[in-house]
């Protein structure tokens, strides 16, 4: 590079007087966001401007310092990830470098301000130089302290969620790096394979405070208390959802200070997502039952419809329980086989809509016919099965053996 003698006598000049443009440039950086001195120490700043201008006032005199301004820009940007100063706030305080050198080459330089005028350009690619290998560094260690934080995560993760570990401070450390609270109730919302795409954003639409995670492939989130439910929750009075005094609906009780129906409020809120919902969790110790109780869920939920065990506990059960499930059905349904097909899906379709009121009457209205053709076909299959729809015991027994039996004609070849 071809240095003007105005230019090299300043240059003289400003490496003499380099103590005192680096504590004026300081001065100005101290100003911008993310360099007061409780992040990066006054000796820090002042030694990283010092050495900077130095070797950017040496390269326009004409030594050949590229490689060494470019690592030492770099270590820059990689440092100041690091001590927590923003991207924006960095390259200003970069940026300022060009005012700085010209500024501090025409106060060196008077009357003489004219000389320099071709030489701009050459300051000016010099300072661009260091601003892109600042910018450079900055974004890879950016990356790495993104990779080291989702190692961190994920090993505490799966710490977390192995089951079996009650260790407060394995909690402690959690918490914080999850950016999840200490105390529960929480409940684990966990993504199908075919949603994951949307679910971060689904969930956070319904729940903003929502820590959406990813372990090995898996999505899934961690909501944790209530009080942040959008458009569920948050008209939740004393009286409850609906205003009234905490009657009982479809779900029970709907009284909001109670954790059984802070349950069903989740549930309800992420009912439209294609999610496994899980039961709540009182504490960190038992969430690794509740992530693996949502994660079996997920697999049931479809387009537009949540999965939770209250309407999945007899799949769950059968998948479980595995032989024995498939033996308890094929005792209770031997005889099934010696009727109809046709007959057999009557049977059990009159079965399960029974099952779902507990009422012939309503039963009957859904499939309309009459009441007396329910009750027939009730006796029927617990003549056949052996089981009795209308008996509590026998109809709980009746939907883990219909479960059973789906998931032995859906592994059919």
């Amino acid at each position: 590079m071809t240095v003007s003698p105005a230019l090299r006598r300043g240059i003289r000049s400003c490496l003499a007087d380099l103590d005192e443009i680096t504590t004026l440039y300081v001065s100005q950086v101290r100003t911008l966001t993310g360099y007061v001195e409780s992040v990066i120490a006054e000796r820090d700043v002042h030694s990283t401007a010092f050495t900077t201008l130095g070797l950017m006032f040496r390269q326009l005199g004409g030594e050949r310092l590229e490689d060494e301004l470019r690592a030492h820009s770099r270590a820059i940007g990689r440092k100041r990830v690091r001590q927590g100063v923003p991207l924006e706030s960095l390259l200003r305080a970069v940026r300022m470098d060009f005012r700085f050198i010209w500024q501090a080459l025409n106060d060196r330089l008077p009357g003489e301000a004219d000389r320099l005028s071709d030489d701009v350009v050459a300051i000016w690619e010099v300072v661009e130089a260091h601003t892109t290998s600042v910018q450079s560094g900055y974004m890879l260690e950016l990356g790495q302290v993104k990779a080291e934080l989702e190692q961190e995560q994920a090993f505490l993760l799966r710490r977390l969620l192995r089951g079996g570990v009650d260790d407060s401070q394995l909690h402690v450390q959690a918490a914080e790096a999850l950016e999840i609270p200490l105390t529960g109730p929480y409940w684990v919302a966990v993504a199908h394979q075919d949603a994951a795409a949307g679910f971060a954003a689904d969930v956070q639409d319904v729940f903003p405070a929502a820590v959406c995670l990813r372990l090995d492939g898996v999505e899934f989130a961690v909501i944790a208390g209530t009080s942040d439910v959008a458009g569920v929750v948050g008209s939740s009075g004393p009286s409850g959802p609906s205003g009234s005094s905490g009657s009982s609906g479809p779900f029970g009780s709907s009284s909001s200070g109670r954790s059984g129906s802070s349950g069903v409020l989740v549930q309800l809120a992420l009912a439209d997502l294609q999610v496994g919902v899980s039961q709540s969790a009182a504490t960190l110790s038992s969430l690794s039952e509740m992530w693996q109780l949502a994660s079996e869920l997920a697999e049931f939920a479809v387009p537009g419809r949540a999965a939770v065990l209250a309407q999945h506990w007899p799949s769950l059960v059968v998948r479980r329980l595995g032989p024995v499930a498939s033996s308890l059905a094929a005792d209770a349904l031997r005889d099934f086989a010696l009727l109809p097909s046709s007959e057999r899906d009557l049977l059990v379709e009159a079965v399960e809509v029974y099952m779902a009121s507990g009422s012939a009457s309503k039963a009957a209205g859904v499939l309309f016919c009459h009441r007396n053709t329910i009750m027939n076909r009730l006796a029927k299959f617990a003549s056949v099965a052996g089981l009795d729809p209308t008996v509590p015991d026998d109809a709980a027994t009746i939907k883990v053996v219909l479960a059973a039996a789906r998931g032995a004609e859906v592994g059919r070849p």
